[in-house]
């Protein structure tokens, strides 16, 4: 590749980093800076300001990774070059990731692509019931369906929770909630799903983070096995699971086990929810559970659940079946995999090409030796190409 064409694409990334640096700061990043903000034992601003130019320097991005990972506290213990350990979101997702998963992104990044994918592989996942997509219903098979077909669909569910969710989305946003009372499904505001739930366009009002292309799938949820419904009961716990596939075999590199909290029911760390390491090899829980904004607990705060030395039952077939199934999906190299395990066993809810690594990062702490990444290879490789970036 031509000296003009290097130059073309490190100039052509610099200005997407520039470009995403609002969106990070106003998203992904929105809660740090306010923990940030409100932080009274902060370095001196000189120190910070040293040490987030080496940062920057060092990775080629902004680093926001100071203040997700809480380098600004006077009591933070890692000098720059351990800091230099933590990889920032920006390198993962848009120099790392996709090299690993190239053209193959949006068999995770459509739900209902992933859905057809995994039902085609017998591969354990929650059922779906319908679509909606630009005032049009559609079953499980794409195929148009009536009004009376979809309210017989919500009517006859055994499920006692539906989710919708929109086809294109992550972190848990724009995902509404139903529960079954009496005969039929409410959410927390009392809005009863149904078609005119969708026709009359509730959904763009009460569902938040709502899915701008207009197609959301609704599903049944799942009932959990007992030894997680004694951790957190109110919603389904899932495992979050980060697997290598080189050559066709699978590994799993890190796993936190995902808890709701405060009643919800979601187990997303960015929607209140906490998440605890797993031992890889004993299915123990360590000692203590993180939050969002970095406090740590012994013992979940809803049910007094004590974290330290508990070894999970559910592990080894846990493992077992997320390497069967990422070994199904080995064009991705890197995949994060949010398992549950119901009361029939392990299944699916979702797996991502990009997998948020900051909570991994949280409980194993930063891993770029552990992948071996220079950050200068990755800002330019040769055998890129412009349209794949």
């Amino acid at each position: 590749m031509s000296a003009f064409r290097k130059r073309l694409y490190y100039i052509w990334k610099k200005l997407s980093e520039k470009s995403s640096h609002k969106k990070f700061k106003a998203v992904f990043f929105k809660n740090d800076f306010e923990r940030f903000q409100k932080c009274t034992n902060a370095k001196p601003a000189g120190q910070m300001k040293r040490e987030m130019n080496a940062l920057q320097k060092y990775w080629g991005c902004y680093p926001f990774q100071y203040y997700r990972f809480d380098f600004y506290k006077q009591t933070c213990p890692y000098t720059v070059e351990e800091m230099k350990n933590y990889i920032p979101l920006y390198f993962l997702h848009h120099l790392y990731f996709p090299y690993s998963y190239k053209d193959y992104g949006v068999l995770c990044e459509d739900k209902l692509l992933t859905y057809a994918m995994l039902k085609a592989y017998e591969v354990p996942q929650p059922a779906l019931l319908f679509c909606y997509d630009h005032n049009e219903f559609y079953d499980v098979a794409n195929n148009a369906i009536t009004v009376a077909d979809v309210n017989a669909l919500i009517n006859t569910s055994i499920a006692t929770t539906l989710f919708v969710k929109p086809r294109f989305g992550s972190e848990g946003k724009g995902i509404g909630i139903f529960n079954k009372q009496g005969s039929c499904f409410t959410d927390e505001h009392h809005t009863k799903l149904d078609t005119a739930f969708f026709e009359n366009g509730t959904h763009t009002q009460s569902i938040k983070g709502r899915d701008k292309s207009g197609f959301y799938i609704v599903q049944e949820g799942l009932s959990q096995h007992e030894e997680l419904n004694a951790i957190y009961p109110h919603a389904v716990n899932t495992f979050r699971i980060i697997t290598e596939c080189v050559n066709g075999e699978a590994k799993i590199l890190y796993c936190v086990l995902r808890l709701g909290s405060g009643g919800r029911q979601i187990d997303n760390a960015s929607a209140g929810g906490i998440f605890v390491r797993v031992d890889l090899e004993t299915g123990a829980l360590y000692e203590s559970a993180q939050a969002f904004d970095q406090s740590t607990c012994s013992k979940h705060p809803d049910t007094g659940f004590v974290f330290k030395d508990m070894k999970l039952e559910t592990w080894e077939v846990t493992k077992a079946f997320t390497l069967a199934t990422a070994r199904k999906f080995r064009e991705i190299r890197y995949l994060g995999w949010d398992i549950a395990f119901t009361k029939n066993g392990p299944s699916v809810i979702e797996f991502n090409n990009k997998p948020d690594m900051a909570g991994i990062q949280d409980s194993y702490g930063g891993i770029r030796d552990a992948w071996n990444i220079n950050p200068k290879d990755w800002w330019y490789q040769s055998n890129y190409t412009l349209k794949n970036l």
